[in-house]
């Protein structure tokens, strides 16, 4: 082929392409324009400058997604106020399934309280009991603000909620509880740090995050459940300067259900503002939670609140267990029992490596065995540096323990770095003789050989 017929030839091609590219970029803002999937809040006329009330902007964001079909709602660098519309209890709500929310970093980008109000709700419609019908769902929330600004009400509802996952959010100033979760399956958080946070004044009972079943016994009610929170993990996760408890497990106002598959990894619940509460619950109700390499610190007492001394975990989950947990506090009488364990019928009670490292001694033991159990334990390698071991009712039944330790002579207290509980048993391996440990003192019977 020649030169000239190569060139012209080429430019007829390139002609007809450049013809299907204009057709095809015309179409495409159309197509963008109909099924779009970012929705900058500041498109919608939202400000970010913390005085102006940017609720009915990001909410015109939040109403654009659902109305795609999900997407991305952003939040550039900024404070956003919200106040609740008239009529409202929340002042944002992610009404749709797929949306997810993010900002330019948990501390560049915030959602600040403007009322006492719930700051962001991100429920469904109500309880479907199993099938999830009515509830929101695949939503996510990551490198975002929430900003309580003293207010009461939530930062965060959770009811009615599955499949969502949470990454990288910082919360901050809120005097009430920030999440409160029911009816809440298989979702995530990671890297969640709760600080300044806690019940309204004089409460006990509103930690930071409270995974529960449902808030209310009546049927039809919002909040109500005949289902369960199940599936949910919190991996890497920091809950500090709490008054009223970092977080708690329970069945809430409906105990027909159990909760259960709750998972907790390397979280820190740290605190000088007690006031009332434990910093880890699990109810009786509860089934198969597992917590592993914990840190609970419990510093001081909130500033007017009496100087009772709390309970740092109350554990008694059945089908669970409470491992590589650290307990620890300061100068002040802050602790009364670092566990208090329950073992409910048919059940057993396991901890491991739960250790207290105490500056002041507990007012109780380091493990108080509630007195109302009925069920085993298995404890292990579980003690506190000062004050009692254990109190309460001391089982009489112990789950199967590892081979049992063999001492070259009499066995007494001082075979054991820490002081053994009774029911505690060893083996003189010098004079063949089983030693058991009661009433404070070891009595022994020889070994048949």
């Amino acid at each position: 082929m020649n030169e000239r017929r190569r060139v012209l030839l080429t430019g007829a091609g390139a002609v007809a392409g450049l013809a299907g590219a204009a057709s095809i970029s015309a179409a495409a803002p159309a197509a963008a324009a109909s099924v779009p999937d970012w929705f900058d809040v500041k498109a919608y006329g939202a400000v970010g400058d913390g005085s102006t009330d940017d609720a009915p902007a990001v909410q015109r964001a939040l109403d654009a997604a659902r109305a795609a079909g999900g997407g991305t709602v952003h939040f550039p660098a900024g404070n956003y106020l919200v106040r609740p519309a008239a009529g409202k209890t929340a002042a944002l709500s992610v009404d749709g399934d797929g949306i997810r929310l993010t900002g330019s970093g948990a501390k560049t980008s915030t959602l600040v309280k403007g009322a006492d109000c719930t700051l962001l709700k991100m429920s469904g419609s109500g309880p479907a009991y199993s099938t999830g019908a009515t509830h929101r769902r695949y939503c996510s929330i990551e490198n975002l603000g929430f900003n309580g600004n003293r207010k009461t009400g939530l930062l965060l509802e959770l009811y009615y909620n599955n499949n969502s996952y949470f990454r990288d959010l910082f919360m901050s100033a809120n005097n009430d509880m920030c999440i409160d979760a029911v009816e809440f399956w298989d979702s995530r958080f990671y890297n969640l740090v709760i600080e300044e946070c806690t019940g309204r004044a004089g409460s006990t009972t509103q930690p930071n995050i409270w995974l529960r079943n449902a808030s209310s016994a009546t049927k039809g009610s919002w909040g109500h459940s005949e289902d369960n929170v199940n599936q949910i993990h919190f991996v890497g996760c920091r809950l500090e300067a709490f008054g009223t408890g970092a977080l708690w497990i329970g069945q809430g106002a409906v105990t027909t259900n159990n909760p259960n598959g709750i998972y907790l990894t390397d979280c820190k619940f740290e605190t000088s503002r007690m006031q009332g509460g434990p910093h880890l619950k699990t109810d009786a109700g509860c089934r198969h939670v597992y917590a592993t390499n914990i840190y609970c610190y419990a510093g001081g007492f909130a500033a007017g609140a009496p100087a009772t001394a709390q309970n740092i975990i109350a554990w008694a989950a059945s089908a669970s267990a409470l491992e590589n947990v650290v307990i620890a506090n300061g100068g002040k009488p802050t602790v009364n029992a670092g566990v208090a364990l329950y073992s409910g019928p048919g059940s057993t009670a396991v901890l491991r490596n739960v250790v207290g490292h105490y500056e002041t001694a507990p007012a109780g033991p380091h493990i108080y065995y509630e007195q109302s159990s009925t069920g085993d334990f298995r404890v292990e390698n579980s003690y506190g540096t000062k004050g009692g071991q254990s109190g309460g009712t001391v089982p009489v039944k112990n789950a199967a323990n590892p081979p049992l330790r063999l001492v070259p002579g009499p066995v007494t207290d001082a075979s054991f770095t820490r002081q053994p509980v009774d029911g505690t048993m060893a083996v003189d391996s010098a004079n063949k003789r089983l030693y058991v440990r009661v009433g404070g003192q070891w009595l022994w019977s020889p070994l048949n050989t």
